[in-house]
Order: structure tokens, then C-alpha cells, then sequence
């Protein structure tokens, strides 16, 4: 990842990747079409407010670690921020007092600056966030650039590049492993449970806390063992009931 010598805003060609469908959500992602609540004012205090939605470009705030369930599906409850047009909002050109705002640089391959609005974050159905709706993923770099930018709107806190990308570099590899086995035709939901699988040639532990340990090579050369040989069948539903009944 290329720090020195960046601009602001960063190139788009340094910002994002390829917004591929095998890829797991992730935090920064940017999605069009999803339903974002607005609730405005009653007449009243103790009436009900006034509820309605837009179908909108939205961003992903939750940290990717947060997005999935412990069996490695996308959780029901996300969080998300509307994505507005950065010139209507308001945002200097040198980007200087626009805390609460993620620049997304031609964000629809347009030249229009568009931005994360961080302060209008909702909670939606995960069920949203369909991959083949995905306009954007972020770079590892646009992800260090976006955390950077939740620090300073919520706490006012300017951290560093650089350690934002080493605090994120172990989730970073493993969404890269996670894209190869999804790639592979490999069911995305059985990823986590191979992950924290002990591997007997690498001391017997888990193949997770081997790569946060730093051991990525190792861990993505058991990744290609795995994924080179005939993925596991699972038992049809006929064996499974008989043997359910013999059981009984």
C-alpha cells in the first residue's frame, strides 16, 4: 500500500477495487438502491414521526469483524450512511472543517466528488446489501482513508495512515482469503468455520489465529491445499434421515 506521496482527495485508481461479487462486504462499501429511513417531525411531540424512504446510494460503517454472524453470514442488523453529492453538501474543495464527511472520489466514474454523509447513519436489513448491488469496494488504502475519517467526525482525532493500516492489515488478509474461497465456488458461509480449523502441520493451531499472528503465507498456502482438492459432500438428505431414524 502506497502512503508517500499521496494526494487529497486520493485518485480514484488508489482508492477502490474492482467492486467484484465473489468479494465480502465490507466496511466502506458502497451499495445503490437500498431503502434509507427518514423520520421527520410530528405536529406533535407525543405523535409518531413522520416515516418515509428513499432508495439511495449508502455506505457500510460497520467494522467489517462486526458485519457477519459467528457462522460467517451477514448479520440482519447493518448500519449504513447515505452517500450524497460532495459539491451539494457543502464540502471545501480542499476538503479543510468537513469533519463529518468521507470523501469518495468519482465515486460513479463521472469526475463528481461524492461523499459519505457520517453524521445520518441508520440501521437496515442486511438482506440490502446484495453484492450485485455493490457500486464500490475500497482499496486498503480508501479503508484506512474512510476509519480515518469516522476518528475525526465522532472524537475530532486525526489518526495516521499508516496506523490505521496496520490495526486493520490481519482483517485486510483475511477478506483477501475469504474473496479467493469464494472465488473457488466454495460456499462464502463455510469460510470461518475452515478458518478456525487447528492445522496439524503448523503446530496445531487455528489457521485464524496463525494469520493474526502474522503467519499469512502459511495460512494461504493451506488455503491452496484446501481449495486444489474436491470440496467436501455434504450427506443427502435421505442418508441423513435414515440415519436420524436408526439413531432412534
Amino acid at each position: 500500500m502506497q502512503i508517500e506521496g499521496l494526494a487529497w482527495p486520493p485518485r480514484p485508481e488508489e482508492y477502490y477495487l474492482a467492486a467484484d461479487e465473489h468479494r465480502p462486504v465490507t466496511q466502506g462499501d458502497v451499495f445503490a438502491d437500498v431503502p434509507f429511513a427518514k423520520n421527520k417531525r410530528a405536529s406533535k411531540f407525543e405523535d409518531p414521526p413522520n416515516t418515509s424512504y428513499d432508495r439511495r446510494l449508502v455506505a457500510v460503517m460497520g467494522y467489517t469483524c462486526d458485519l457477519y454472524t459467528d457462522a460467517g453470514v451477514l448479520a440482519k442488523v447493518q448500519v449504513v450512511a447515505p452517500v450524497v453529492n460532495a459539491e451539494q453538501a457543502g464540502t471545501p474543495d480542499d476538503w479543510d472543517g468537513a469533519y463529518n464527511f468521507a470523501p469518495l472520489p468519482d465515486l460513479l466514474g463521472d469526475g463528481a466528488m461524492h461523499a459519505v454523509d457520517l453524521r445520518a447513519a441508520s440501521n437496515i436489513d442486511g438482506y440490502y446489501l446484495d453484492p450485485t448491488r455493490r457500486v464500490r469496494c475500497l482499496s486498503e488504502l480508501g479503508w484506512a482513508a474512510f476509519r480515518q475519517r469516522i476518528g475525526l467526525s465522532a472524537m475530532r482525532v486525526v489518526n495516521h495512515l499508516d496506523d490505521l493500516a496496520a490495526v486493520g492489515a490481519d482483517v485486510w488478509r483475511e477478506v483477501e482469503l475469504w474473496e479467493r474461497w469464494n472465488r473457488a465456488g466454495r460456499s462464502p458461509a463455510t469460510f470461518q468455520a475452515w478458518l478456525d480449523q487447528r492445522q496439524a502441520t503448523l503446530g496445531g493451531f487455528t489457521r485464524r489465529r496463525l494469520l493474526y499472528q502474522g503467519m499469512v503465507l502459511e495460512v494461504s498456502a493451506a488455503l491452496d491445499n484446501e481449495l486444489a482438492s474436491p470440496p467436501p459432500v455434504a450427506p443427502s438428505a435421505k442418508k441423513q434421515t435414515r440415519r436420524r431414524a436408526g439413531d432412534t
